[in-house]
This record gives C-alpha cells, structure tokens and sequence, in this order.
C-alpha cells in the first residue's frame, strides 16, 4: 500500500517514464464488476483483458449495456471492480486509501465526458486551471499551462469567457484542455461528441487525433459514432460484458 509520501511524490513525468519503459499505458486483467440488486445480479462486466500500449489511441464500441462505459469508469478509478487487475503507467490506481485514489485519479488521468461538466461561475481559463489547482499548484503555473492549452484547442481568445458564453464545441474544447492539465499518462473520453452537431462533432474527432499526436497521450474512447471508431488505430468491440473482438491482437 502507499504512503502519502509515495502517493504524493508519484509525478506524471514519472509514470510516464515507467510506462514508456514497460510500453504499457494499461494493464487490464479478468476484470469482473458484479452489481447487487436485492437478490438479483447484475455481471457488467465478465472477465475483460487487455494491455493498451503508452502512445496508443484505442476505440471502445458497442451497444448500450454492452459493459463499455462501466470498464472506462473503473480504469479511471471512478468505480471499482468486484475482481480482476489493473495496472495505469505500472501501478494500481486503486491500492491506497480513497485519498490516495483520488489523488491518483486527478493527477494522472484525464477525463471528458458527453457532458462537459464545466462549472458555470468559472472562466474557460479556471475551468482549465481547476484540476491542477486542487492538487496544490501555484495559480500562476497553472495559468500559464492553462493558456496553453486553451491556444492549443483554439480558444486562446475564449479563456476569460464563461461556459455559456461559449457554444457547445468550444465547451467540449475547453473540456478536453482541463483534462490534459495535469499532463496524464491517460486520457479517457466518454461519448465526447455526443452532444454535438456533425460540423462540431468532427472537429473534436480531429482535435483528439492531433493531441494525440502532439502530447503523445495514450487515448482510450467510448464511442457510438463509428466515423470517430474508424478513425482510431485500434478497436475494441465489447458485448455482455466481454470483449468480442480487438483489432490490438
């Protein structure tokens, strides 16, 4: 288990080192999450594994209740599993205490979601800033990151506008900026362009390919839009709970 020490001396350079140096983003193994309802259960997810190279850029599909977006939660360490191994950049996101779980979660994975989760009563600029501030980073660090990333995604003359001063692409950019302040080991998306028109859904499929590039950020994807799927490198095709087919092997 880790000591607080360990868990706050664990750097992003770090784990990127390490999982570059073992060529593995993530480790999945036998995964298993078995939900209890009275006395019925629920297998969301039935012994899923597979290994994600550090770089890679990898789609997860398949149809509602197919189990995806219950194993992206798990490797970001917002759920747990019932059995089964994971490994993000070498080590367990979940061996510690709950602190040290989400100070491993907030530090060395980025999240965007369908809804971009944007707090309304905060710029672009401290909207990005946010995670890296609630890991203790000086504001003006975190600043000059933030405008960066805010130049990097196209909206370098957004960032003193608030969320409802910006259109729904440029929320879901600036969303995709806040995840990639703490520089992740891994970025993990959920249905990102769901909410968005054809025009604007396309551009953040493109933007994610080029961040990809650029940072070399290991990207995992749920996704229904197949255009998006198919522009991926590699494709993960779940049903039931269990991987069907995986173009990584």
């Amino acid at each position: 288990m880790w000591s607080a020490n360990e868990a706050t001396s664990a750097s992003s350079t770090d784990l990127t080192v390490q999982a570059k140096s073992q060529n593995w983003a993530v480790e999945v193994h036998d995964l298993r999450k078995v939900y209890s309802m009275g006395e019925l259960t629920l297998e969301a997810l039935a012994g899923v594994s597979f290994s994600v190279r550090a770089g890679e850029s990898v789609a997860i599909v398949g149809e509602s209740g197919s189990g995806k977006s219950t194993l992206l939660h798990i490797v970001g360490a917002l759920d747990s599993p019932t059995a089964g191994q994971i490994r993000v950049g070498g080590l367990d996101p979940f061996r510690g205490t709950d602190r040290q779980v989400s100070f491993f979660r907030n530090k060395h994975i980025g999240f965007v979601f369908q809804n971009n989760n944007l707090l309304p009563e905060f710029s672009a600029l401290e909207n990005v800033a946010m995670p890296g501030l609630i890991l203790g980073q000086r504001f003006e660090d975190m600043r000059q990151r933030a405008l960066l990333l805010l130049e990097r995604v196209g909206l370098s003359k957004r960032a003193d506008h608030y969320p409802g001063q910006l259109s729904g692409g440029e929320q879901q950019r600036v969303a995709i900026a806040r995840a990639l302040i703490n520089q992740p080991v891994l970025l993990l998306a959920d249905e990102p362009s769901g909410n968005l028109d054809s025009r604007n859904a396309a551009n953040i499929h493109s933007l994610f390919a080029e961040l990809n590039r650029d940072f070399q950020t290991t990207v995992l994807v749920v996704t229904h839009n197949q255009d998006f799927a198919n522009s991926l490198p590699r494709r993960i095709e779940m049903r039931d709970g269990r991987i069907t087919a995986d173009s990584g092997t």
